[in-house]
């Protein structure tokens, strides 16, 4: 049992100490060159979060940028928010076309904002990030440099509460502990594609010719299907440090938290046998290290180990995102959430509807 516990996490300390070697190079920066930009933003219920947005949008949007708004069918205010503030601000927005079958709501309102876009590259932002100053001009000039076909970036993470914070540390810790960031940037299988949805930005040319959105709206998980299929027309995907300049907070409440995850989590399993498995390894690695120190004398000093490996694997998973680094310690709570999240998430699957901001949708087999 201990074999597999300690040659699972010496796996994982491998790849996170390579990440963190490698993350180093993917610093967003400010450089000279330039590019156009359409900043695209879909927003369904956003009253809260998108004012805040296009106020630190605004005084960027300058020569050679623009910014479209999709109000995806909002019914909290944002529709008349956007109706008082958007011209004002610069900001451009429209209401949705009627969803078509099949498609997911942010696949649609996305698809839409694409067609009216005119820059050379189209960054699509969700409504609650927050843009420091200098944001599109430092993302331009690299735009205009790189050889991506598609673009993506990790912001600061800014979790309302601790509970949503533990929440939220399964997602930089599964990916960093998991994959290798050069298989997600350059290896052709679909198999390690990797993208955050909240900051995507494709060429308008490459959007054109592949119409990503489109091929993805079913898809819940639409930015792991959007790397996929980048890799998939043999394309280049570049996953950039951005915490310097975007922040995000994501879910107001731990309710909202799971809710969001829950949509998510089986999608990124892959398959509800193997998210089955998943479940049974995070209670293996994680949780029964801490029922041997408390029920099992002889094996504390191997479970206290493994407790602290997993705990420093947390804390700098924590770190490149911008949390803290003592967030760690309170592994056990974060992991106890993520099982329960993933239960929950099997259960929608096999029962095949995934509620979402108001909208059901098929859960895929």
């Amino acid at each position: 049992m201990w074999a597999v516990v300690f040659g699972v996490l010496a796996v994982q300390l491998s790849i996170l100490l390579y990440n963190l070697s490698y993350w180093r190079r993917r610093r967003l920066a400010p450089s000279a060159a330039a590019c156009t930009l359409s900043v695209l933003i879909p927003a369904r219920n956003e009253r809260e979060n998108l004012p805040c947005l296009l106020e630190s949008l605004a005084p960027q949007l300058t020569t050679g940028v623009e910014c479209h708004v999709c109000d995806d069918g909002s019914d909290d205010g944002t529709t008349e928010w956007l109706e008082r503030h958007a011209e004002q601000l610069g900001v451009r927005w429209f209401r949705s076309a009627p969803r078509p079958p099949g498609w997911v709501g942010k696949n649609w309102a996305c698809y839409q904002l694409a067609a009216r876009a005119q820059g050379e590259w189209l960054l699509f932002l969700d409504a609650d990030m927050r843009c420091a100053a200098g944001f599109l001009n430092a993302l331009r000039a690299y735009l205009a440099t790189t050889d991506a076909h598609m673009v993506t970036a990790i912001p600061t993470f800014t979790p309302t509460n601790r509970l949503v914070a533990l929440l939220k540390l399964m997602v930089p810790f599964s990916v960093f502990t998991l994959l290798p960031l050069r298989l997600a940037e350059q290896h052709p299988n679909p198999a390690f594609a990797f993208a955050n949805g909240q900051v995507i930005a494709f060429r308008k040319r490459d959007y054109v010719r592949w119409l990503p959105h489109f091929f993805v709206r079913g898809a819940v998980l639409e930015d792991v299907a959007l790397a996929a299929l980048v890799k998939r027309h043999c394309g280049i995907v570049r996953i950039l440090d951005a915490r310097a300049w975007l922040t995000v907070s994501m879910y107001p409440t731990l309710r909202a938290a799971i809710d969001g995850f829950s949509k998510n989590a089986v999608a990124i399993c892959r398959t509800i046998p193997l998210a089955t498995v998943i479940l049974a390894m995070m209670v293996l690695l994680y949780l029964y290290p801490l029922g041997a120190l408390v029920f099992l004398p002889r094996e504390r000093v191997l479970a206290a180990i493994a407790m602290g490996l997993a705990a420093v694997m947390f804390g700098w998973s924590a770190r490149v995102v911008g949390m803290p680094f003592a967030l760690g310690l309170g592994y056990p709570l974060s992991v106890a959430l993520g099982i329960w999240t993933l239960a929950r998430s099997i259960g929608w699957y096999k029962r095949g509807t995934i509620i979402w901001k108001g909208r059901a949708y098929r859960a895929p087999s």
